[in-house]
């Protein structure tokens, strides 16, 4: 199961190394400046999932469990349900925000506005393919789950492929790919797996209340550490030029090349530490918490040690020239980000650990504190500093993320300490 896991994020990954790459200019017509307000607008559609993820696919994950096989296919119904009512309620918000941008001309870029338009478009459909993947796993289906995300990356590549070949590779091109491939895939899930969701309208009111009570605190966690995570890519924008940002989310790029291995085991280590508890309260919990803590943290660290001394030299392979040509030009031949940002890898499998632990005993709050804590640092740092740099972004980077892990792990620490029992929100 667990090799399924990481074989279905992997290839989640992997199409999105391609993408970053494809819209950088390693392949085609891309640039720095592309990449840029791709990145702007990737921030916005992941804050989008963000919110999605505390609402509908983290209780779909945790009360999947609590279901009987007889109850399941109309938990199933509710939940899908639920989720299309949130993805109407945020493609609103999110088109008035952008309205709001554009009237107020907050937005210079043309080219920022019509990426942020694109992903408006396509965010309910990369939604629902959130939801296919996470309702598979949920239920640990992990071999479909690989298979259906070896579908998408598989129309994706060529879709790839194609803009390249046309030489029209833009960021609202990219996403306009995207769109159309969710659109196939979803039409393939829906029809292997459609039967297995029955939908009432009986007791769907106090599903959505349950989400909403369990969702109000992940929400917030999600969004901060959502916003922590990209951050600087707008703070570039704003502050410097698309260029720099897209140089900064590059190498942000090569750093996440860890993904795939720490979020395929983390998918199954959420359901797994919630079924723990459940069974077997804490003492349950830290076994799963340790056993799978001991394999990401020692990876992580391996990988952060790797990056430290071999990190320029793989931005400089995996992007290409004119990377190399913008290090020379803008940063004194001297690439220092991708390794210091790789510092904050095991900081983040420590605070995925953590949360999904405090996750477990339904202390949902904890994490939004955690996380509140290192988007203050962040912000706060960066505004410190006499001159924006791209170094001094990275340097705020990792101590923001070093806030929330320690915040995370001290606040899972005095839960098990006190083992203290938290009813349902």
């Amino acid at each position: 199961t667990v090799l399924w896991a990481l074989l279905a994020q992997g290839l989640l990954s992997i199409t999105r190394l391609l993408t970053t790459m494809t819209v950088g200019g390693r392949f085609g017509s891309g640039s720095e400046g592309q990449l840029g307000y791709y990145s702007s607008a990737f921030s916005l559609l992941m804050i989008l999932i963000a919110i999605f993820e505390a609402f509908i696919t983290t209780p779909l994950t945790v009360f999947n469990q609590q279901q009987s096989n007889k109850r399941r296919p109309i938990f199933s119904g509710h939940m899908l349900a639920s989720a299309l009512l949130l993805m109407g309620l945020l493609g609103a918000i999110a088109c008035i925000w952008i309205s709001l941008q554009v009237s107020y001309q907050w937005l210079k870029s043309p080219e920022l506005v019509a990426a942020l338009i694109a992903v408006c478009i396509i965010g309910p459909l990369q939604l629902l393919r959130e939801f296919a993947r996470r309702w598979l796993l949920a239920n640990l289906e992990a071999r479909p789950a690989a298979f259906l995300e070896f579908l998408f990356a598989g129309f994706f590549v060529a879709a790839l492929l194609g803009l390249v070949l046309a030489d029209q590779v833009t960021a609202v091109s990219v996403f306009a790919a995207i769109g159309v491939v969710n659109v196939i895939g979803l039409i393939v899930w829906w029809r292997y797996y459609g039967k297995e969701f029955v939908f009432e309208r009986k007791s769907l009111g106090q599903q959505l209340n349950l989400n909403f009570q369990y969702g109000r605190w992940v929400a917030g966690e999600n969004v901060c550490s959502a916003l922590t995570m990209y951050f600087c890519s707008w703070y570039l924008m704003y502050m410097i030029d698309e260029d720099a940002a897209g140089f900064f989310f590059a190498c942000f790029t090569v750093v996440l090349l860890a993904n795939p291995f720490l979020l395929g085991i983390c998918s199954i280590l959420a359901p797994r530490a919630a079924n723990a508890y459940i069974e077997s309260s804490y003492q349950g919990l830290a076994r799963v918490l340790f056993r799978f803590g001991g394999v990401i943290m020692g990876v992580l660290l391996v990988f952060a040690v790797g990056l430290w001394f071999g990190g320029e030299w793989l931005t400089n392979r995996v992007f290409g020239p004119r990377y190399e040509l913008y290090v020379m030009e803008h940063l004194n031949g001297q690439n220092h980000i991708t390794s210091m940002l790789g510092l904050a890898m095991p900081l983040m499998g420590l605070s995925y650990i953590s949360a999904f632990g405090l996750l477990a005993i339904n202390r949902p709050f904890d994490n939004f504190y955690a996380a509140i804590a290192g988007l203050i640092v962040l912000i706060g740092l960066c505004m410190s500093f006499a001159e924006p740099t791209l170094d001094n972004a990275a340097i705020s980077f990792v101590v923001s993320f070093a806030v929330a892990a320690t915040c995370r792990a001290g606040f899972l620490g005095v839960a098990f300490a006190n083992r203290t029992e938290i009813p349902p929100a």
